[in-house]
């Protein structure tokens, strides 16, 4: 049996394919909130004159995990994020 039909024929690469499917929607879905983040953190300094504390340790860890989630989708690595792992903390 040729690798081709090996790895169709196997259910760790449909398993895997489903994964990356669920964390590129979840990539699209934090792509929003990043938009509402930035929107809500501007709206935060001119009011104020300084940003959020709170927002601004909030999109330091949702960068990590974005990249995270980047990594695993571009195989750069097998581990899969949250919820599979503790969400990253702020800096």
């Amino acid at each position: 049996m040729s690798e081709l039909k090996k790895s169709v024929a196997s259910d760790a690469f449909w398993l895997k394919t489903l994964y990356l499917v669920g964390f590129f929607v979840v990539y699209r879905v934090l792509d929003l909130v990043l938009l509402l983040l930035t929107i809500a953190q501007w709206g935060f300094q001119l009011v104020s004159g300084e940003p959020n504390h709170a927002l601004r340790d909030f999109g330091s860890s949702l960068g990590k995990y974005l990249a995270q989630v980047v990594h695993y989708l571009s195989g750069a690595s097998e581990d899969k994020p949250y919820p599979f792992q503790d969400w990253p903390d702020a800096d």
